[in-house]
Parts: structure tokens; C-alpha cells; sequence
């Protein structure tokens, strides 16, 4: 099977985009002959129905922010390009649509999909070259591409200058970390309390929101990890914000 990445590529060749806003999303179900809808779906953030060389795209009529509307329509278009021949039904939550839920290989690979089409990685690694890490640059790139901060972080990851770790506090419980090869630290014990004396803390216990990435002791958040003991005065940058009611994403990178 062909990489969801390089098949997200050669779909935005084949129909002419050279930069965000030169096609919306609509536009590109359209180009191959896909009819999408917007209706109420009970339990499911969207869902597709293929036939053929044919489908139809229905997205949750409820899901008013622009940048999951995309996100939910690149994912089924990523079903429709690299699974039409496998199954012809696949309907979507909100976590099989989220790069971090452990779930099945279609869905991820339908993810890599999504990500690939709304952020290609020639033109992100231009945007974030050399570019100091921060919230401000996630805001930037989110912003042009029309996505998710949180998507951003996680191509960040993959194609940024910094080492970089993310995690994901849901009602003040770790529940899922991903990093990039080179960041000091691993372990985090999930379904841990989020630590007091962090930014993510702040965030969580006092409701107070850093505007800028503050310094922070790693010991904080790795105090059990085996690297710590020879790095007991390290400190990280660390910077998060809310996504939800009850979620928060911090993220930590080196100096």
C-alpha cells in the first residue's frame, strides 16, 4: 500500500494546490466525485459511504470550528483514497479521528492522510525552519493552515528544529504523551495527577494561563524516569493551553 503521506501529495498535485485557500475542502471531495453533507450524526463526527469510484461524505452539522470541520473531511477523503476497495462504511468519533487514540491501522493511516493534505510537509518545514519554538509560531502555522493547535504540534514533532514532547491532561490526568527522537526524557506514568509546580499545574489547580513558554524543572515532570538522576538541575520550556472543557496540551522542549 502506498504511504498515506506521499498519497495526500500526489492528490494535491493532481488537482492544482500550490497553497492554502487555493481550494477548500468542498472543493476537493467535489474534484473526486464525492458528494459531501452536513446533517446531525448521533455518536459520530463524520462519516463515508463509498461505492465504487463514488462517496458520499456526511459531517456532524454540530461541529462549528472551521479547523475540526476540515480536519473530519480530510480524514474521510483519506478513507476514500486508500481504503475504497477494503470496507465500504467507515463511521468516525471523535477519538478515531485524533492522531493520539490507539486505534486500528485505517484510522491512523487515514489520519496521516489528513494531516499530510491540510499541512504538506515541504511547506511546513518551510514555515517552521530556524523559527524559535513557542505558542505564537503553533498560532501561526495553525492559522495559515486552517487547523487545529493541536494538529500543529503534532507535525511540529515530526518536522521541527526542537525537540519537543506533547501531552495530553485530560480532568487533570495524563493521558497520552508523544516526542520527537532527541528529547531527554520519556517516562510519564499515565492516569497521573498533572504535577503542581507546572505550567500545565498553573493551568489545572490556579487557572492561571502563561502567555509565554515558562521555565520549568524536568524533575517535575519526569521525577521517575531513569535519565533524571544525572539530570536532576535540568530545566525545559514549557507552554500549554486548553482545548476543551476538561483537556489540556502542554508541551515541553529543550533549551
Amino acid at each position: 500500500m502506498v504511504n498515506p503521506g506521499t498519497k495526500a501529495l500526489q492528490l494535491l498535485h493532481q488537482i492544482g494546490w500550490s497553497r492554502p485557500g487555493d481550494l477548500t475542502m468542498e472543493d476537493i471531495v467535489f474534484s473526486l466525485n464525492g458528494i459531501l453533507k452536513f446533517q446531525p450524526l448521533s455518536g459520530s463526527e463524520g462519516r463515508i459511504l463509498i461505492k465504487g469510484d463514488n462517496a458520499i461524505i456526511t459531517v456532524n452539522s454540530s461541529i462549528s470550528y472551521e479547523p475540526r470541520k476540515n480536519w473530519v473531511i480530510a480524514h474521510e477523503i483519506g478513507h476514500f483514497c486508500l481504503h475504497k476497495d477494503v470496507v465500504p462504511l467507515f463511521s468516525d468519533t471523535d477519538k478515531t479521528l485524533s492522531d493520539w487514540f490507539q486505534k486500528g491501522p485505517q484510522e491512523q493511516q487515514a489520519n496521516d492522510f489528513a494531516s499530510e493534505l491540510l499541512m504538506p510537509s515541504p511547506l511546513f518545514k518551510q514555515k517552521v525552519a530556524g523559527k524559535k519554538l513557542d505558542i505564537s509560531l503553533i498560532h501561526d502555522i495553525a492559522n495559515y493552515f486552517n487547523v487545529s493547535l493541536t494538529a500543529t504540534f503534532l507535525k511540529y514533532r515530526f518536522l521541527g528544529d526542537f525537540p519537543v514532547m506533547i501531552i495530553f491532561i485530560e480532568n487533570g490526568l495524563i493521558k497520552w504523551k508523544q516526542y520527537t527522537q532527541g528529547f531527554p526524557f520519556e517516562y510519564i506514568e499515565y492516569d497521573s495527577k498533572v504535577p503542581v509546580y507546572t505550567v500545565a499545574g498553573d493551568l489545572f489547580y490556579n487557572k492561571t494561563k502563561e502567555e509565554a513558554p515558562e521555565k520549568v524543572d524536568a524533575i517535575e515532570w519526569f521525577p521517575d524516569d531513569f535519565s533524571i538522576k544525572t539530570r536532576k538541575t535540568w530545566q525545559l520550556w514549557e507552554q500549554c493551553y486548553r482545548v476543551s472543557d476538561t483537556g489540556i496540551v502542554s508541551c515541553l522542549w529543550t533549551f
